[in-house]
């Protein structure tokens, strides 16, 4: 019986994971108005067409038929890391399709966020370790109950600091590209696998994105930034990736929602109101929109490949992101004024400006 080569199979997986999210991607509208996740303009809503909240759609499907196709080979040994990504990532993702429907309390999105978090703990106990793991110093050990809660306290605040970073086209799809080619480099076996399947289903969804064709929508801010949640979690806990060059990828947007949640309230306002003071929005008014994206992306990229790459430049790394980030979310000051007019924001998808309402603002400032 003539057998098919292993690598064959593996081309041929990403293969058809890749079609299907172009597929998705190419018949954005006609899914977008099927699931009822239309962005329509309106005096709040300020994009230019009614526009399709499928990206994260397309990115799970493709990342969901990967899996199917993989575990179906069964040629992995980290079945169980599988199975608890797709499961989880799944679960996180219809919660932001419901969010992009029709919109979610905060509670609730943290509650099952916490939730599908130790779901996927459960299913895999290899998320876990004894200890944390760095290049520049000794391991931290750690016992177990705290290390549990530490990673759910993780993972919920990484997830919700990604979906508030998606409030302009191409930033977050360019950050999940960044992740898994550096998950790629970096680890192995299915997590540099996952990785970079995950990084040329972000690029094919980037290429839509950046053309203002399709937004990513809550499920996959959620969606699929709980994938990567996972995988940078495993791949510490398995010492493939030292927690210094994790922080590294994700330092601006979590410092960003670190410094909202704070500054929010100083302001007298909900930290769960949506308004113009995020940090692409600092560069917008900085710089323009197209710089202030290539600034953002090329600050991210440049340090995250380093850090990949030579991981004992991590904290170099580090040090170049503070002074970047706070010369433009701090130093230079807020405009209140400018900010509470031009901003809170309502339920709209990544980079649309809406009028102030309570909660969130659809086009990214969600969870925050």
């Amino acid at each position: 019986m003539f057998a098919v080569h292993p690598v064959v199979l593996e081309a041929a997986a990403v293969v058809l994971a890749v079609a299907t999210t172009l597929i998705i991607c190419i018949k954005a509208s006609l899914f977008g108005k099927i699931l009822s996740v239309m962005a329509i303009p309106d005096r709040r809503k300020q994009h230019r067409r009614a526009t399709p909240q499928v990206g994260g759609i397309a990115i799970l499907c493709g990342l969901i038929c990967w899996i199917s196709l993989e575990l179906l080979r069964g040629q992995t040994t980290d079945l169980a890391f599988l199975y608890a990504v797709g499961l989880t990532a799944t679960g996180i993702g219809l919660v932001g399709f419901s969010d992009d429907q029709s919109e979610l309390s905060p509670a609730a999105r943290v509650l099952l966020l916490a939730v599908f978090s130790l779901l996927a703990l459960a299913i895999d106990h290899g998320f876990l370790a004894s200890s944390l793991n760095w290049i520049s110093f000794a391991p931290t050990a750690i016992p177990s109950w705290a290390y549990v809660a530490l990673l759910a306290l993780a993972m919920i605040g990484t997830v919700n600091a990604i979906n508030l970073a998606d409030g302009q086209d191409g930033i977050v799809g360019s950050m999940f590209v960044i992740w898994g080619g550096c998950l790629y480099l970096s680890a192995n076996g299915a997590y540099a696998a996952t990785g970079g399947v995950l990084a040329l289903l972000s690029l094919t969804f980037l290429a839509f994105n950046l053309r203002g064709k399709l937004f990513l929508g809550d499920c996959g801010s959620y969606g699929i930034g709980f994938a990567f949640v996972l995988l940078f979690t495993m791949a510490h806990a398995r010492s493939m990736v030292p927690l210094e060059t994790i922080i590294v990828w994700l330092f601006i947007p979590v410092a960003d929602c670190i410094r909202l949640l704070v500054s929010r309230p100083l302001r007298g306002v909900s930290p769960f109101v949506g308004d113009r003071d995020h940090f692409h929005h600092r560069l917008e008014d900085k710089m323009g929109k197209q710089k202030g994206y290539v600034c953002y992306i090329s600050a991210v990229a440049i340090t995250s490949i380093v850090s990949t790459l030579a991981p004992r430049f991590s904290l170099v790394c580090l040090c170049v992101l503070s002074a970047f980030y706070f010369s433009f979310a701090w130093l230079t000051g807020s405009d209140p004024a400018r900010i509470s007019k031009s901003a809170p924001m309502s339920r709209r998808a990544d980079n649309v400006v809406s009028m102030p309402v309570e909660n969130k603002d659809k086009g990214r400032q969600g969870a925050a």
